[in-house]
């Protein structure tokens, strides 16, 4: 698919989709290092990772190295000049959507109440983390993500901004590892 790579299918810049194929190139790395049996890295390396690119982790265990050198591949095109797949704004916005909701769940997470002004603050904040825009509507909505989970409320969002169903987006970003022996 090569159709609409943001909301009104403006092209991501030249350094998000930068930052996604080092973040590809880093997944395959950490995968053959895996494959030759070298040391695991330490917990810091996966802290930031996971700190860049929320479920960056969940695609290190579930995305087969030939999808991940796919990716890394269309975005090497993309970068120069090719079309970009849709699935590059949804990871993107993935990503800086759930660093902002990450931003914002722990400095809510224990209050009983959050005033309008408080939460519009704490939206510029997290916004500026982040690097996408949020106001204090989403703030208010990550203290109270649906079935008390962000996941849902960041994909809910893309569906909204890129108008296809969220279980499209999950199903595409994040695909499921078959069962083992299945």
């Amino acid at each position: 698919m090569t159709d609409g790579a943001t909301p009104g299918g403006a092209r991501l810049s030249p350094e998000a989709l930068s930052q996604l194929a080092r973040k590809y190139h880093t997944l395959a790395e950490l995968r053959r290092a895996r494959a030759a049996g070298e040391p695991i890295p330490g917990k810091e390396v996966f802290r930031a990772l996971a700190g860049e690119f929320p479920g960056a982790l969940n695609e290190l265990d579930n995305l087969p190295a030939d999808e991940i050198a796919r990716r890394s591949e269309a975005l090497a095109r993309a970068l120069a000049g090719g079309p970009e797949e849709r699935w590059m704004a949804w990871i993107h916005g993935y990503h800086t959507l759930m660093r902002a909701a990450l931003y914002v769940k722990i400095r809510v997470a224990r209050r009983a109440a959050l005033s309008e002004a408080e939460a519009a603050a704490l939206a510029e904040r997290a916004a500026r983390h982040a690097g996408t825009p949020v106001d204090a509507a989403f703030v208010i909505a990550v203290k109270s993500p649906p079935d008390g989970r962000l996941n849902r409320l960041v994909l809910g969002l893309l569906a909204a901004a890129f108008g296809a169903p969220a279980a499209e987006i999950r199903g595409t970003i994040f695909p499921r590892r078959p069962a083992p022996g299945g």
